[in-house]
C-alpha cells in the first residue's frame, strides 16, 4: 500500500453522519486520497467509495503497526472528526513527528471534570458549580452547594450521551449508578468513571465556533442552539448567526480566550457551548473540534467559508482563516420521534423541499427502524436546513417544518 508520493490523508476512525463523508470529499478536492482506519465499517452506512483499513482503532499499539504498514512516508496528516478519537489520533501525530495538537491539551478540554477543576482556577471564568463523583460514596453531600434542578452527566462522551436534568436526591443516585456502571461507550471505548453533577445555568445557549492558531482566538461565528426532550437535553434547532449585541459577542470571546488560556492553544477549530444569563458568560463546555449538528454547513451557506475545509488545511498547516463576512442567515431542523417504537414512514418531506429556501435535507432512518423518543443526539431521525436574509422569515420557515412532517410510529 506504499505510494511514492506523501498524499494519504489518514483518518483514524470519523463522524458516521454530518462531517463524516463529507471530510474525505475535502481530501479528495484539495489533492489528497483519504483513508478510513475504523474497527468496523459498517457503522458508516453512506460512505461508499471510501477506502479503509480494519484494525483496533483504540489500541494505539495496533494502530502503530498498521500506519506502519501503510508507510508512513505516504502519509501527508493523521486526525479524526469523530470526538471519540481526536485525542489518540493527536498522539499519533505526535508520534510520527507531526507538529500538530499537543495530546494533553485536548484531553484538557474532553474530559469534562478536568476542565471544570482547570477552569475553577481563574475566578473570572463563570461556570456552574459543580462536583465530581467517582464512586457511589462521592454522593455523600454533593448537594451542599447545588440546588436542584440540576445536570448529571459522564466525564468524557459525546452527543448528549446521558446528559440528563434531574429534579431530587433519588434521580439523581439513580442517574449516577447508571453512568458509573456503564462500561464502554458507543465507540466500544472503556468509560472513564466519573461523573458530573452541575448546577443547572438558566439562560440563553449559543454555540461559537472558533479557529485556534497558537495564541490567536478567530471568531467565525455564534449559532443560537435550541434544545428539546427534557430531562434529556437533545438539539433540535440552530440558527447562524444568532442575533446577539456586540457587547454580549465581545463577552463570549473574552470568556472563551480566558478559558483557553488556562486549558492550552490548540491549532484548528475550537467548538465552545455558553450560555448567557443575567448579563454574564457561563461555559458549558468547550471542544478542541468542529461543532456537530451539521453548524459546519449553515456556517458555509451563510458566510462562505468551508470550515470543514479550513480545518483539515489547518492539521496540514497550509492554511489560516480568513476574513468572516456572513451573508445571510441559515438553520437547521431536526426531525424526532413521537414515541418509542417502529418507524413506519415519514410525510411531508417533499412538500418542505419545494419550500424557496429549502437548501439541504438528510433523513437517516428507514422504514421499519426501532425509533425512540429522543434522548441523545443519535436518535435524531434527520434533518433539514434552510436559508434567509431574514431571521424571523427563517424562524417562521422552521416552524412551518414541525408543522408539515407528520412521523409515523408503531
Amino acid at each position: 500500500m506504499k505510494t511514492k508520493k506523501a498524499n494519504i490523508l489518514l483518518f483514524i476512525e470519523s463522524n458516521t453522519t454530518g462531517t463524516g463523508k463529507k471530510a474525505f470529499d475535502v481530501a479528495k478536492k484539495l489533492g489528497y486520497k483519504g483513508l478510513l482506519l475504523t474497527n468496523d465499517f459498517s457503522q458508516y452506512n453512506d460512505f461508499e467509495g471510501i477506502e479503509y483499513v480494519i484494525c483496533d482503532t483504540n489500541n494505539i499499539k495496533e494502530l502503530s503497526a498498521t500506519i506502519e504498514y501503510i508507510g508512513i512516508e505516504s502519509i501527508v496528516g493523521i486526525l479524526s472528526t469523530s470526538e471519540y478519537y481526536i485525542e489518540i489520533s493527536a498522539e499519533l501525530a505526535k508520534q510520527y513527528g507531526y507538529d500538530i495538537n499537543n495530546p494533553t491539551f485536548i484531553k484538557n478540554y474532553r474530559d469534562k471534570a478536568l476542565l471544570r477543576t482547570k477552569l475553577s482556577k481563574k475566578k473570572q471564568i463563570k461556570q456552574p458549580k459543580y462536583k465530581i463523583i467517582e464512586k457511589h460514596t462521592d454522593l455523600k453531600n454533593y448537594n451542599d452547594n447545588i440546588n436542584f434542578p440540576c445536570i448529571v452527566k459522564p466525564s468524557m462522551d459525546s452527543g448528549s450521551n446521558d446528559v440528563k436534568l434531574c429534579f431530587n436526591t433519588e434521580e439523581v443516585y439513580n442517574h449516577v449508578k447508571v453512568i458509573l456502571e456503564k462500561d464502554t461507550n458507543m465507540r466500544n471505548q472503556k468509560m472513564h468513571p466519573k461523573v458530573l453533577i452541575e448546577e443547572y445555568i438558566e439562560g440563553s445557549e449559543y454555540s461559537v465556533e472558533f479557529f485556534v492558531n497558537k495564541e490567536e482566538l478567530n471568531l467565525i461565528g455564534i449559532t443560537e442552539k435550541t434544545t428539546m426532550g427534557t430531562p434529556f437535553f437533545v438539539e433540535y434547532r440552530h440558527i447562524f448567526p444568532a442575533l446577539i449585541s456586540q457587547d454580549i459577542k465581545e463577552l463570549i470571546l473574552k470568556t472563551v480566550s480566558n478559558a483557553t488560556d488556562e486549558l492550552g492553544y490548540l491549532r484548528g477549530a475550537l467548538h465552545a457551548e455558553i450560555k448567557i444569563y443575567k448579563g454574564d458568560c457561563y461555559i458549558i463546555e468547550i471542544n478542541p473540534r468542529l461543532a456537530g449538528g451539521m453548524i459546519p454547513e449553515l456556517v458555509k451557506e451563510s458566510a462562505g467559508i468551508d470550515i470543514l475545509e479550513q480545518h483539515i488545511l489547518s492539521i496540514l498547516n497550509k492554511r489560516e482563516i480568513e476574513n468572516i463576512h456572513i451573508k445571510s442567515f441559515s438553520g437547521i431542523q431536526f426531525i424526532t420521534a413521537p414515541s418509542d417504537g417502529i418507524l413506519e414512514q415519514i410525510n411531508g418531506i417533499e412538500e418542505i423541499k419545494k419550500l424557496p429556501e429549502f437548501h439541504l435535507a438528510s433523513i437517516n432512518a428507514k422504514s421499519g427502524a426501532n425509533v425512540r423518543k429522543a434522548k441523545n443526539s443519535s436518535d435524531r431521525l434527520g434533518y433539514f436546513i434552510l436559508n434567509s436574509n431574514s431571521y424571523k422569515e427563517l424562524n417562521d420557515k422552521l416552524n412551518l417544518i414541525i408543522e408539515k412532517i407528520n412521523i409515523k410510529v408503531i
